[in-house]
């Protein structure tokens, strides 16, 4: 803390554990590691307890908080996610899934079988035997109105991969594109009814559907209509049929995976997937679950642990004024996510009716979906939940995906929510941000503060906490929490206007311009995000994260016999909390350079070399050495580490700083002489040149203060010249570079011996 500003209480940073399972519709989802939500619940609640999840984003979060033992009270908004939910829930087996796709397989479709006639759309020629094959999938261009190739597996003659189209794959096609208004306007005759804007947007949403799929789809969606299914077995039926709607569109870009897509924009090129296809791969994504959970719908609750479904709205859902003692909040906030809202109205319109998609419909109203709204939609379901739990419970929000725009909005949204910060932990852009909250009583005022100077004092706290440039995002989410800290955010969501926002936002970007306070480092653009940031004036920090990083992991090491990666990744987390959690990356060379992996049980062994009576004795070594190699090049050797290698022909000028340590840490001797005409060397045991050579990869200022005048030298490459009679200072200088820490540029010693 610095000049009286509070900051937020540092966490622990919680790693996943488990297995991250893939569930339907994971690419719109909020990715999140398996085993957080669980390790949280089981430091704050007692199995049993209930949680109130107001938000419904992410079944798979869900699900496991109520294998914790805890009784899950879910608000979903969305009627897809919900469904999702509860065939999870179930944990159906694949073999169930087949039973119902086979029923549906045999329905006629004229004069045939309904597998047969929705696979003979899909049917090409071989192009090496000619034997007709199904074709996986179909390559388009959006200019064009045939697709441009093909993708099939011929299992005559073998031939697999993509071949370019041929004329009877067009011939294909002709018969779905006459019938294609006809089905188009079945499609729009299924949704609520909608405004003018909402239509016009409607329309533009359908065509993602290309007339094949949409033929496709409300085939199967009629013929299941007209079957006499049980609910469960018509459940089962809905779920595959989702993840051929899913499968059907055109937001599939050609050669790029399955990478989530932002905006209801038809990629350059795409894929059209066989859809019977992705009816039978969806028996797979629909059965990865091996046990059921009870689930229920409110207001029927569970008695022991499980899922209590709310399908609707949190404010509807606290006019009920539920007769149920809420212990803790626990929630994956989603990022806005216009494809999937949008195409989820679609998707339970056409399988649900009408009244299923009426409360969801107004995402068709909506064109922008911006920080501000995402701020406000949030809002609308933290503050009932804040409502709904005792005074003074906790809540833990988790921020996957973390960008400025997304993190802003979530923090806007809690403080306005009558949640009090309580704690964050942050690990890089990668993973989730991690925040827990207070929820209090509705009484706190608006209050007047001065952002500049608590913008300023909270990039300066962190920078100098952390010791090292930060990126951006840690540097912005560092002050979104000490303006959150410093009630700097009015109490209510009525009173955050755009124009507070917008302010905000420019006082931010004012400090950042500070160029009296901060510089940046390695930017490859103008855009903020671009580089890393460090003060102008580094003076006072904390010794670098990594060099403490290091120091912590070495005395793991010599404690412990044996450590996992996760163990340490755990500990280290537990000592370095908040900002400072430590990258695995970072704890993986260092484990690296001081120890051995055991394959077998996945454990790190200290090396014997390493311990700490044989590195004392190599530092005293090491110190006899440099005394005897100052003498024999006539200089004079003064102090202890560093030493001081003086020429007394030159009226005991310094000409080499001597630096020794048996660790990768440098920070300590940046500023061990203030005049940088002096000659430094640092000196390390062999097995210390990965880790050194990481760090000064990762640390663009550390690289930027070991100038040209800093030497790296090994102890083993010191004992080498120190045996040498014919030492000089000539020789001296030639040879101090010649075993480098970049083994690949490594001129080797014997060459000038």
């Amino acid at each position: 803390m610095i000049n009286g500003m509070n900051e937020p209480g540092f966490l622990a940073y919680l790693e996943g554990e488990g297995i991250d399972r893939e569930v339907p519709f994971s690419r719109y989802l909020p990715q999140h590691p398996a085993g957080v939500m669980q390790k949280w619940l089981t430091q704050k609640s007692p199995p049993g307890s209930w949680v109130l999840e107001p938000i419904g984003a992410s079944p798979a979060a869900i699900i496991e908080m109520a294998e914790a033992g805890h009784k899950v009270l879910v608000a979903s908004n969305n009627p897809v996610v919900a469904f999702e939910l509860e065939v999870l829930s179930q944990a159906p087996a694949k073999t169930e899934f087949q039973s119902v796709l086979r029923e549906l397989s045999v329905q006629k479709k004229g004069d045939e079988r309904l597998q047969k006639h929705i696979q003979s759309l899909y049917l090409t020629r071989c192009a090496t035997c000619g034997k007709e094959v199904d074709a996986d999938y179909f390559l388009w261009r959006r200019s064009e109105d045939v697709p441009y190739a093909k993708y099939y597996r011929c299992q005559a003659c073998g031939d697999e991969g993509e071949h370019l189209i041929s004329e009877s794959d067009i011939d294909r096609l002709a018969p779905y594109k006459r019938s294609d208004p006809l089905h188009r306007a079945r499609a729009l005759e299924k949704i609520p009814e909608l405004t003018r804007a909402a239509r016009a947007n409607l329309e533009e949403l359908l065509k993602v559907y290309a007339p094949r799929p949409l033929y496709v789809l409300f085939t199967l969606i009629n013929k299941i209509e007209g079957m006499s299914l049980s609910p469960a077995r018509r459940e089962l039926l809905h779920a595959l049929l989702l993840s051929a709607l899913d499968a059907g569109h055109a937001l599939w870009p050609a050669g790029e995976g399955s990478d989530r897509p932002r905006v209801m924009n038809i990629p350059a090129e795409y894929v059209e997937h066989n859809l019977w296809l992705a009816l039978e791969r969806g028996t797979d994504a629909w059965s990865v679950r091996e046990k059921p959970i009870t689930m229920t719908h409110w207001p029927d609750l569970p008695q022991d642990g499980g899922i209590c479904l709310y399908q609707g709205r949190m404010r509807d859902l606290l006019q009920q004024k539920p007769a149920i003692s809420l212990d803790s909040i626990c929630c994956v906030l989603p990022r806005p996510n216009q494809v999937f809202w949008s195409l989820s109205t679609l998707w339970c319109s056409w399988l649900w009716g009408k009244e299923t998609a009426a409360n969801f419909k107004n995402v068709l109203e909506r064109q922008r979906f911006d920080w501000y709204w995402h701020a406000n939609a949030v809002n609308s379901a933290l503050a009932p939940a804040a409502r709904m739990v005792k005074p003074g419970s906790s809540a833990f929000c988790l921020m996957p995906e973390p960008v400025p725009g997304f993190v802003a909005s979530a923090f806007e949204a809690c403080c306005t929510a009558n949640l009090n910060l309580a704690g964050l932990a942050y690990k890089d852009e990668q993973h989730p941000i991690q925040t827990e909250w207070i929820a209090q009583p509705a009484n706190r005022e608006v209050k007047k503060v001065n952002l500049h100077k608590l913008i300023r004092e909270a990039i300066q706290s962190s920078l100098m906490q952390v010791g090292e440039p930060c990126r951006y995002l840690q540097l912005y989410t560092a002050v979104l929490a000490a303006l959150t800290l410093n009630e700097a955010y009015p109490p209510t969501i009525q009173q955050m206007t755009y124009d507070l926002v917008n302010n905000v936002h420019d006082e931010i970007i004012k400090v950042f311009n500070d160029r009296k306070l901060l510089r940046r480092l390695e930017a490859t653009s103008q855009d903020l995000v671009s580089g890393y940031w460090w003060l102008v004036q580094p003076e006072g920090c904390q010794t670098s994260l990594a060099d403490r990083v290091e120091k912590e992991v070495v005395n793991l090491l010599q404690k412990a016999s044996e450590v996992s990666a996760a163990d340490v990744q755990q500990e280290m987390n537990r000592r370095f909390t908040g900002f400072l959690t430590p990258p695995a990356e970072l704890l993986e060379v260092c484990l690296q350079s001081y120890a051995e992996l055991d394959k077998a049980s996945q454990v790190w062994r200290i090396r014997e070399s390493e311990k700490y009576a044989n590195r004392q004795q190599d530092m005293a070594d090491i110190q006899l050495q440099l005394l005897s190699l100052a003498a024999k090049m006539g200089l004079t050797a003064e102090g202890d580490n560093p030493m001081e290698w003086t020429d007394p022909k030159d009226d005991g000028s310094l000409v080499y700083l001597m630096c020794y340590a048996t660790t990768a840490e440098m920070s300590r001797w940046l500023a061990a002489s203030p005049d940088e005409s002096v000659e430094r060397v640092f000196l390390f045991p062999g097995s210390r040149s990965g880790l050194i050579r990481y760090k000064l990869e990762r640390d663009p200022w550390l690289r930027e203060c070991i100038t040209q005048r800093w030497h790296y030298l090994k102890f083993r490459t010191l004992r080498e010249l120190s045996s040498r009679k014919d030492i000089s200072r000539d020789l001296w200088d030639l040879l101090v570079d010649s075993d480098p820490i970049s083994q690949e540029d490594a001129t080797q010693l014997s060459m000038f011996l």
